[in-house]
């Protein structure tokens, strides 16, 4: 059995649940993860025995770097190890921007000659697969898709920029469904000494992430009591006749987590085919993400 060597690339919630998929996973392996120099010299329990460094070059043979790492910084990731020959997979969502980066980053892929895997999270990711399955099932109608519930859920890239906010020094970005197929958002920050709440909420309100749905920003002293990362999402089509639901509720960086994962295999069997590229998770055969050294073994429960 091929075993594919990986880089974890970023150590937030994200990067810990790949590290966790990782080693649920026979196929493979976690080469190392790779932080700021800065962040080295934290010693955390929970990278003991694993090789952290802050050049992917320092590593031994990495076939796939798993780019944890706020979407806004995945771009130039993903060139930057594409030209080093790593396939690359992300969990990018910034969703108007996806055709964009796909493309920018299907040309680099090809002169390269790696595969990379774009916005395969959980949504983007396995939810737009979803929507696909759905448009197959009624070829006519429109699909909704309300996340958060009534008690809301982390959004992983929300909290994220909020989080680069100047001012902020913790946060929570909540998604709350506000009726069906829309949402809101509630924001809560603990600011740095001597920030200015209106200059932060103001900043907020207007981050591509949060101008397009009622937001609302609290302050508080302490995120412990509002934190979670817990998420959930439905997903519906009702036309032709037929009516579809999906619903999924849970850990948003496992969600994440075990998607990117699963696509590393996708990179290595584009790899073994030479259809170098940058791909979304429904361009390419589902198949090729599972586990398993024959097609019995991957089709095991079918």
């Amino acid at each position: 059995m091929q075993r594919i060597n990986v880089a974890i690339i970023g150590w937030g919630n994200v990067g810990r649940g790949c590290k966790r998929a990782i080693e649920e996973s026979k196929d493979i392996v976690l080469t190392g993860v790779v932080r700021r120099p800065a962040s080295l010299l934290k010693n955390l329990d929970e990278l003991k025995n694993t090789t952290v460094v802050s050049d992917i070059q320092e590593l031994d043979k990495v076939d796939v770097a798993l780019l944890c790492v706020p979407s806004r910084e995945v771009p130039e990731k993903m060139k930057m190890y594409q030209k080093l020959g790593i396939c690359t997979v992300d969990s990018y969502d910034e969703h108007e921007h996806i055709l964009d980066l796909k493309q920018d980053g299907d040309l680099s892929a090809k002169i390269n000659k790696v595969v990379s895997m774009t916005a395969c999270g959980w949504d983007p990711g396995t939810d737009s697969v979803v929507r696909a399955l759905m448009k197959m099932v009624a070829i006519t109608g429109k699909t909704t898709t309300t996340f958060g519930g009534e008690k809301g859920g982390r959004s992983m890239g929300h909290t994220v920029a909020v989080k680069a906010i100047p001012g902020v020094k913790d946060a929570v970005a909540l998604t709350l469904a506000n009726g069906r197929g829309k949402h809101k958002r509630r924001v809560y920050v603990v600011l740095e000494k001597d920030a200015n709440e209106q200059k932060v909420a103001a900043a907020i309100q207007k981050d591509p992430y949060f101008k397009q749905d009622p937001t609302e920003v609290l302050f508080v002293k302490d995120i412990n009591k509002y934190n979670t990362l817990h998420h959930e999402g439905d997903i519906e089509r009702t036309a032709m006749e037929v009516h579809q639901q999906y619903t999924v509720s849970g850990d948003n960086p496992d969600f994440t987590a075990n998607v990117m994962v699963s696509c590393a295999r996708a990179c290595i069997n584009a790899m073994a085919k030479e259809e170098y590229g940058c791909y979304t998770l429904i361009e390419r055969p589902l198949i090729d993400c599972l586990f398993g050294a024959t097609l019995e073994e991957k089709l095991a429960g079918y």
